[in-house]
């Protein structure tokens, strides 16, 4: 329920002075502010850069640009109306690969939700952080895997505090072609120059394979502020962390993490335990 209430935080800051756009421009509108990318269906173009722009109603300024290639597709589109000001990406791969992602800003406060997954692995991590006028903060986060829908507590990260404050105040958002969207590191999909640092089968017994993480990547700052040593995946008993876009790594369990599986709060460089739905 938590997940819900966090949405409907999200939604209620937002929809009002933006709500007669959430239904043009291609997706259907989401809980949370965002836009469901699965609606997207811009194959019939050919590759190209292209840029739209319109005023839709109660003055509400809005510019989408869509970046399509033989391999996929990216869209971002920007609105704002006064003191509310919304930003809406997502994107998606014909290896299955996608992700979305919403913030949003205004008189009541702001929210950010970012999401990823595989279409054919029917996997999905996402998360969503809300701060009202008064500075409180919620956060939620919502791992699937072949099925199997996981909320978790969230283990609160000692170091980095505030929505995007180890970032210089920079949303991240994962990169499609890269191995977890960038965020263990700047090394493609399928790449060979990587360290190999084994392998997890996961519940839908699809292997995924966990490399080294790279110095200043977000994923070490992760590990660095919970003071995690990565290690081989395979032996039991380990904290294992399921990142963006079907990557895991593992560490040893120290008096912060206690050994389990995790998803990966990518906004916020927090960690939440899976517990089944």
């Amino acid at each position: 329920m938590k997940y819900v209430y966090i949405a409907a935080i999200a939604l209620l800051l937002f929809s009002a002075p933006l709500a007669g756009e959430a239904g043009r421009g291609g997706g259907f509108a989401r809980t949370g502010g965002g836009f469901d990318m699965h609606a997207e269906a811009p194959a019939a173009r050919p590759p190209g850069t292209y840029n739209h722009s319109s005023t839709g109603p109660y003055g509400t300024n809005r510019n989408t640009t869509v970046n399509k290639t033989n391999n996929g597709y990216n869209r971002t589109t920007t609105a704002n109306n006064g003191n509310y000001n919304r930003t809406t990406t997502g994107g998606a791969n014909t290896n299955g690969n996608y992700y979305h992602g919403s913030s949003g800003s205004g008189p009541n406060g702001s929210y950010n939700h970012s999401g990823s997954g595989n279409y054919y692995n029917h996997t999905y991590n996402g998360s969503t952080n809300a701060t009202n006028a008064w500075g409180q903060t919620y956060h939620s986060s919502t791992y699937a895997n072949n099925g199997y829908v996981y909320h978790g507590a969230t283990v609160s990260n000692p170091y980095y505090h505030g929505v995007w404050g180890w970032n210089g105040g920079v949303a991240w958002y994962p990169a499609p072609y890269y191995w977890g969207g960038g965020f263990w590191g700047a090394f493609a999909v399928g790449v060979t120059s990587a360290a190999v640092y084994g392998s997890i089968v996961a519940a839908n017994n699809a292997t995924y394979t966990s490399y080294q993480v790279e110095p200043q990547s977000p994923g070490a700052k992760l590990l660095s502020s919970y003071s995690l040593t990565q290690t081989q995946c395979g032996p039991p008993n380990l904290v294992v962390i399921y990142g963006p876009n079907n990557s895991v790594i593992c560490a040893y369990p120290n008096n912060l993490v206690s050994a389990g599986n995790y998803s990966v709060n990518s906004q916020t460089l927090t960690i939440v335990s899976e517990k089944p739905a």
